[in-house]
């Protein structure tokens, strides 16, 4: 008699590698994984989460977001075009040392500070995603920059960015934390001091009347307070990566780039005379590909 084997559901758990429960091929590499980079979209993109862990990370997003300020991406950088501006700043990148939480073969320093947009730097670890860069000495900082194409890079953007300094990785400060929304170009981060309630220049910043005055007074009290702000001095810079657009898992940076004030008022003279009012980056004697 001709016997009739059976098999429920729920014995038959998976077929043969390579072949799917329908008895159709499933294409393999060489060595049985699927293309790299497909891999890679995939990966970067994380589960939804259930209805009460979504509300408590939306609680956590709120509280960062009341402390965090909302910067929009500009297509030039003041600090690299502007006259005015390159004769008060430069680009002081190239004397730190660099490094990074983790990054892919191929995509890591040299790809960040090729002067390249068409370049990136590409983390391949765990969040948050690092860059420090290190200065043999404590060094004024007055302004952080940042290269970002939502456009070509999509989950890989940046939506959150920290900044912290210090003189080692034990007492680290925060400094700043920036949200974007969906940048393309340049973003620009101001970095100055905290005020010193010793320091002389406080009283005026009120305009010498205690608080008192009419509006023009404050605007003008305003104005001159941001011109006597101090740039940042710090051994070491942290730039923190906190989160990415639509939940992305790495993170693609095309350039950044670290500015600081000038220090004598004589270089500003010297570098708009030698240049005939035209002012390039060979000019500022900052080299065109830098590799660190």
């Amino acid at each position: 008699a001709n016997t009739t084997l059976t098999m429920d559901d729920d014995e038959f758990e998976s077929g043969p590698t390579g072949i799917n429960t329908d008895g159709d091929d499933i294409p393999e590499d060489d060595d049985g994984s699927q293309d790299e980079d497909e891999d890679d979209e995939d990966d970067n993109n994380t589960t939804v989460q259930d209805g009460d862990q979504a509300g408590d990370d939306a609680d956590a997003d709120a509280d960062v977001q009341s402390s965090s300020l909302i910067v929009h991406s500009t297509p030039t950088l003041a600090s690299l075009s502007d006259p005015e501006r390159i004769h008060t700043v430069r680009e002081i990148g190239y004397e730190a040392f660099w490094n990074l939480s983790s990054s892919k073969p191929g995509n890591g320093v040299t790809q960040l500070r090729d002067e390249s947009s068409d370049t990136y730097w590409q983390s391949d670890g765990p969040q948050p995603h690092l860059i420090n860069i290190h200065f043999s000495r404590r060094k004024a900082v007055c302004e952080v920059a940042f290269y970002l194409d939502f456009n070509l890079d999509e989950s890989y953007t940046p939506k959150r960015i920290g900044i912290k300094a210090g003189i080692t990785h034990h007492d680290l400060e925060e400094v700043k934390v920036v949200d974007l929304h969906e940048p393309v170009g340049w973003v620009s981060v101001p970095l100055f001091a905290e005020l010193d309630p010793l320091d002389d220049d406080v009283d005026d910043i009120d305009g010498g009347n205690n608080g008192e005055g009419n509006g023009d007074d404050e605007n003008e009290a305003s104005a001159n307070a941001a011109k006597r702000r101090k740039p940042l001095r710090t051994f070491l810079l942290q730039i923190c990566v906190l989160s990415m657009h639509q939940n992305g898992r790495d993170v693609h940076v095309r350039q950044v780039k670290i500015f600081g004030p000038r220090t004598t008022a004589g270089e500003a003279s010297e570098i708009r005379a030698s240049s005939g009012g035209t002012v390039t980056s060979h000019t500022l004697g900052m080299p065109r590909f830098q590799t660190v």
